[in-house]
């Protein structure tokens, strides 16, 4: 039977549907810093500045006893205008910059200017970092990691309004021009064997060398973002600069010639060399890092990378919310994570920390509100997941008080309201859903499956996003059924929940939206050819889901009998 699909959508946006739920992440991060409370007497070394971090950005006080006292062991390798870092150098300095920078620029300036100074001096010539001792310069040409915490020192320093050399930064870009691998990723140390990986590129190196690459751009033109290109050009009546993001540099033109050879110049191969590291890692991206014995590192690293780069997803990975959603998954009942073979169970927990607060994203005001795409409630395919704190009117957002009514009064009108109120009562149901007594949706069951029928493709929409909220395995054969909607959005609802409900971000690896990908130009047989082939893969594979993981009760039913039926018809093609 030929598929009908509705293609007459009402916008071709990309909602955040995965979204890791916010209560689950919050609960994270306070389980989290509950066991690094816990086990900070027992940590040394560089490992105390991380920790109290993650502990600061999840909410302590900078007054509290671990915040307070790590502030005072930092202050303590400051003597006679110098700063004297520990064992762990480069590294320890980054990390100590940062938290002091956090909690006041103004008060820690002159530490943060020691930091700076110490910094540049260790700069190579050739514009890396590495270790003090022990690596000859002859042998290496600088580490990638390495390079990542001196950036982060002396971005805090920029903050603070301490003024970095632009030679500095021109020379941080022309080392990632020149030490890329010819597969556009990057090495620990490019040139040697030294590493797990040797001179392979890594997930982990890759991310860093794009973080690096736009904190320097970043500081040399604050609106430059070269994976949006969305930089504004300047209009003619313009005569001042739009103001700094980073401290106290001003915009550079980069459009101007005359203003480029005067000033730093962010060369095409640079932009070029980070394009291309950032389209190495989405084709390799991957939720779980297995290549490295450093994984929570990577998550850290990801986080700070994206925010840089004001990127939500990855190549066709949201990566936050995948990440989020597998962290939040592996946290152990202490609350700690133990995902490294190099780390202990407390550096775990803190990079998992300052990865789930997004510490990167709020310190640049990019996750300041709660993200989602436009979604159904602008006119697109698919629900937001989390509407808790905001009021969207289809251009602007405001902050919302908790909807007043209940959500079974809300239910009920669904079916019977007219056009006009049809998106404020589903935006009320998710807002119940999202900050409302998740037992109040699980109570609603029965009136939510009498409307999975519903002709309006609007109401089975919410309906098959509430369904999938429920987490009740019971349910799953609505939702398998709904995969064959005669309405796109619908059907796309419909393999959203069942990622929810299975705790599967990505699904099977089918993408959310069999469009995407397709050119503006396709016909409409090219379109109907691609979501007939999606909607095959779909009822397969959650098919075959479904029949290893049914509730036992269910098994041998009327449904189960016409599933097989379907997928035998799908597999040999005569539907």
């Amino acid at each position: 039977m030929k598929l009908i699909v509705s293609l007459i959508v009402i916008g071709l946006f990309s909602s955040n549907l995965l979204a890791a739920d916010p209560a689950a992440v919050k609960k994270a991060i306070a389980q989290g810093s509950g066991y690094l409370q816990g086990v900070f007497d027992k940590t040394s070394g560089g490992k105390r500045t991380v920790t109290a971090l993650a502990l600061y950005k999840a909410g302590a006080s900078p007054d509290s006893g671990i915040v307070g006292g790590t502030v005072n062991e930092i202050l303590e390798r400051f003597k006679d205008g110098k700063y004297r870092p520990a064992s762990e150098h480069i590294y320890e300095a980054g990390v100590e910059a940062t938290l002091l920078a956090d909690i006041s620029t103004e008060k820690y300036k002159p530490q943060l200017k020691m930091i700076a100074d110490y910094i540049v001096g260790q700069q190579k010539e050739n514009g890396g970092w590495d270790y003090p001792t022990g690596r000859s310069d002859a042998k290496y040409n600088g580490d990638t990691s390495v390079i990542q915490y001196a950036c982060l020192a002396l971005w805090a320093a920029e903050r603070a309004e301490i003024e970095i050399d632009d030679k500095v930064w021109e020379k941080v870009l022309a080392w990632h021009v020149r030490f890329k691998n010819k597969d556009s990723g990057f090495a620990y140390c490019p040139g040697t064997t030294t590493g797990h990986f040797k001179d392979a590129s890594t997930l982990n190196m890759t991310a860093a060398a794009v973080a690096n690459i736009h904190i320097a751009m970043l500081h040399i033109d604050p609106e430059f973002l070269p994976l949006k290109d969305r930089r504004p050009k300047k209009r003619e009546e313009d005569t001042e600069p739009t103001g700094p993001k980073f401290g106290i540099l001003q915009q550079v033109d980069l459009d101007n010639e005359e203003t480029r050879s005067e000033s730093v110049r962010i060369s095409s191969a640079s932009v070029e060399t980070v394009k291309n590291a950032f389209g190495w890692l989405g084709t390799r991206f991957r939720v779980e890092n297995k290549e490295s014995p450093h994984a929570t590192y990577y998550y850290y690293t990801l986080e700070r990378m994206a925010a840089l780069a004001d990127v939500e997803n990855v190549g066709s990975h949201a990566w936050f919310d995948e990440c989020a959603d597998y962290l939040i998954g592996k946290q152990l009942d202490d609350g700690s994570w133990n995902e490294s073979s190099f780390f202990d169970e407390g550096l775990d927990t803190a990079f998992a920390i300052l990865f789930l607060t997004r510490s990167t994203g709020k310190l640049l005001k990019r996750v300041s509100e709660p993200g989602f795409g436009d979604g159904l409630l602008a006119g697109g395919r698919g629900l937001p997941d989390d509407l808790s704190s905001v009021d969207f009117n289809g251009r602007t957002i405001q902050q919302k008080e908790k909807p007043t009514e209940p959500l079974d009064v809300l239910l009920a009108s669904l079916s019977n309201t007219g056009n006009l109120d049809m998106l404020d009562v589903q935006e009320q149901i998710i807002e119940q859903v999202q900050i409302g007594n998740r037992e109040d949706l699980i109570g609603q069951v029965d009136q939510l499956v009498k409307l999975v029928d519903h002709p309006d493709p609007q109401i089975r929409q919410t309906v098959v996003w509430a369904l999938g909220r429920t987490g009740n395995m019971n349910l799953t054969q609505y939702l398998i059924d709904r995969l064959s909607d005669s309405d796109l959005g619908v059907m796309i609802e419909a393999r959203n929940a069942l990622c929810w409900i299975s705790r599967r971000p990505t699904g099977f690896g089918f993408p959310e939206d069999p469009l995407d990908g397709l050119s503006p130009s396709a016909s409409d047989d090219q379109k109907a050819a691609a979501i007939a082939q999606w909607h095959k893969n779909l009822v397969l594979t959650w098919g075959e889901w479904y029949l290893k993981n049914r509730p036992f009760e269910d098994r041998g039913d009327a449904f189960e009998a016409r599933l097989r039926k379907k997928m035998e018809n799908l597999k040999y093609g005569f539907e």
